[in-house]
């Protein structure tokens, strides 16, 4: 009885251990470690969380009544069976958990949580060996408990969280402060925070290029845009030599660019774009709008807000600009900084870039007119700290393209265009205009669709559907979800059956790609899903 109460807990743990713990920390991390959005997120998505190896505690329940040994015989089996198919069959992540200091320790932390589930797992088996009804009633409640703790799993690392808060908060609030002071102890520091709906990425990257060019310069890398990811980089990357410092701005709900700003205390703010993207989390555009302005309004009076003012939300809101502005557009010569002669070319780019006072002939690997708007605001930003377009010209001239932001490659015997990262509606426009552009034979688009546009979600999807027949000559859709969504937009225009697929994952996508396509052709991969969908 004692070996199997403990093979019985054993085997449990591991199953939660090796399998559901890690995809549960995954989803709180990828939710910002916040409680409310992974509530809402499992919510939302529990019916996608059918994991194989719940079931398999389920199962011997129903020979429980028959004999608790062979039930834990087939227990043993099933359970077994199921944790070797789960280890080797684990889905690919576009962003993988990254194991930080705070995940150790609420992995610790769920791990003394489980010992409660895992105790009454070891409780229910001690007393079901024998043969009466009784203790096959005891093998089978122990089946089903193994199994419902692993099937509602999350629950755990969500006590687990709620518990640790408060100590994460208290270190947080250390790390912030850290950071705040050694930020304040360098006031001849430029810092420039950059935000918007989307393309301050990009932004970034140019402006790093750019202010290199002069000045001794750090950028947050990659996506940290958060408060507890900017406070990581300078602590751990900052110098004092550094001359200038990059941050890119992120937030899903007001008040997080705030924080942000007070974490920072930029001279420069570049808005990039105001759009329908986090809506699930801000709940309306005027709550963007007045998120994304935190950054403009928590500037000084002697600092400078660089505006996109083919954004018609942010021109009419300029107005809450405490400093100076700077305003940037496409075409428009009323404006401080804009592009003349705009073209593009399989090499990228080539245009000139205008301010009131001088022009340069810039050429950029980068492709897209949301690119030239890119590439003006961080012109606009770097001729703030006295940086000449002629120079800003030489740091654009060596920009590389960024990785899977319309990225053009040749893959085999065609062209892949990849702007697989978060795609929005302006930047799925952008990336349809570049494609229309490219030479070449069939034009085909791979994607699985928008999201995180709340309301708007399937109107603007049904929009690029539509958007994407006046280029492609064959579509491939990425899931059921939207890929049935977009399809009804197309039977709307009578684009013909024959001319669309829908793949039920990206695999199948893949596979129905090498069977269509031909030499020569361009491929256009428009979004790559988070992992959270």
């Amino acid at each position: 009885m004692i070996f199997i109460a403990i093979f019985v807990a054993i085997l449990w743990f591991a199953h939660w251990f090796l399998l559901r713990l890690p995809h549960d920390l995954h989803m709180l991390q990828q939710n910002s470690y916040r409680n409310d959005r992974y509530w809402r997120w499992y919510r939302r998505n529990f019916h996608r969380e059918n994991y194989l190896a719940s079931w398999a505690f389920l199962l011997p329940a129903a020979v429980a009544w028959i004999s608790s040994w062979a039930a834990f015989a087939l227990f043993a089996l099933v359970s077994a069976a199921a944790m070797a198919w789960g280890l080797t069959h684990k889905a690919k992540t576009v962003k993988p958990l990254v194991i930080t200091a705070r995940v150790k320790r609420l992995r610790a932390g769920a791990m003394v949580v489980a010992l409660l589930p895992g105790a009454l797992i070891g409780f229910l088996a001690f007393y079901s060996a024998g043969g009466d009804w009784s203790n096959r009633l005891m093998a089978m409640l122990a089946a089903l408990v193994a199994g419902c703790f692993l099937r509602f799993s999350f629950v755990l690392v969500y006590l687990a969280n709620a518990l640790l808060t408060p100590v994460e908060n208290k270190i947080n609030r250390r790390f912030y402060r850290e950071a705040q002071a050694k930020l304040a102890a360098m006031p001849h520091l430029w810092r420039i925070g950059i935000t918007g709906s989307y393309g301050k990425t990009s932004v970034k990257k140019i402006l790093e290029a750019i202010v290199s060019e002069k000045y001794y310069t750090l950028a947050t890398p990659a996506s940290y845009n958060t408060p507890m990811g900017i406070s990581r980089v300078v602590r751990e990357q900052l110098r004092p030599t550094h001359q200038a410092f990059i941050a890119e701005m992120g937030a899903r709900q007001k008040g997080d660019i705030r924080e942000l700003v007070e974490l920072t205390t930029p001279q420069i703010g570049i808005l990039t774009a105001i759009g329908p993207q986090h809506m699930e989390t801000f709940g309306s555009q005027q709550a963007i709008v007045d998120t994304k302005f935190e950054l403009i309004r928590g500037l000084p009076a002697s600092g400078v807000a660089v505006l996109n003012f083919d954004d018609p939300l942010i021109a009419s809101h300029a107005y809450q600009a405490p400093c100076a502005t700077v305003s940037f557009s496409l075409h428009n010569s009323d404006c401080d900084f804009w592009a003349e002669d705009i073209r593009y070319d399989q090499d990228g780019c080539s245009f000139t870039l205008c301010s009131r006072q001088e022009k340069a002939a810039v050429h950029s690997r980068l492709l897209g007119e949301h690119n030239v708007c890119n590439i003006l605001a961080a012109a606009a930003a770097a001729a703030q700290m006295s940086i000449p377009l002629s120079m800003a010209a030489r740091g654009i001239k060596r920009l590389a393209p960024v990785p899977h932001r319309l990225e053009l490659k040749r893959k085999g015997k065609y062209l892949l265009l990849d702007d697989a990262y978060n795609a929005n509606p302006a930047g799925a426009k952008a990336a349809l205009s570049v494609l229309s552009a490219l030479a070449g034979g069939q034009k085909i688009v791979v994607t699985p669709g928008m999201v995180e546009l709340g309301a708007q979600e399937e109107e603007l999807n049904r929009q690029f559907a539509i958007e994407m027949t006046k280029v492609a000559d064959y579509i491939i859709f990425v899931g059921n979800t939207r890929g049935r969504m977009m399809e009804a937009a197309l039977k709307e225009v009578n684009f013909p059956q024959q001319r669309y697929y829908i793949a039920a994952n990206f695999s199948d996508a893949q596979t129905k790609l090498a069977q269509i396509v031909q030499e020569n052709d361009v491929v256009l991969y428009e979004n790559d899903l988070p992992d959270l969908y």
